[in-house]
C-alpha cells in the first residue's frame, strides 16, 4: 500500500500543469496543500480478470489521467 501511495505522489509531483498551478496560487500568496483522497480496494486474486470488476469509462480516464494503465484482455 506504501508502495502505491508513493507512485501516486510521484506521478502528481511529476505533472507539470499541477505544478504550474500550484505556482500561479501561491504567487497570489496563498499555502497549498494537496490532499488526494482515494479508496482503495485490495483484494485476493482468485482468477477474476481485470474486465471483470467492472471498471467504467469514467474510472478508466481518471486513471488514465494519473497515468495507471489496465491491461486489455
Amino acid at each position: 500500500m506504501k508502495a502505491l501511495a508513493d507512485t501516486i505522489g510521484q506521478v502528481f509531483s511529476g505533472n507539470e500543469e499541477i505544478k504550474e498551478t500550484l505556482s500561479m496560487i501561491e504567487q497570489e500568496g496563498y499555502h497549498v496543500d494537496l490532499i488526494l483522497a482515494s479508496v482503495t480496494r485490495v483484494t485476493r486474486n482468485e482468477g477474476y480478470a481485470s474486465s471483470d470488476i467492472g471498471i467504467s469509462d469514467f474510472d478508466r480516464s481518471f486513471l488514465e489521467k494519473i497515468r495507471i494503465r489496465l491491461e486489455e484482455n
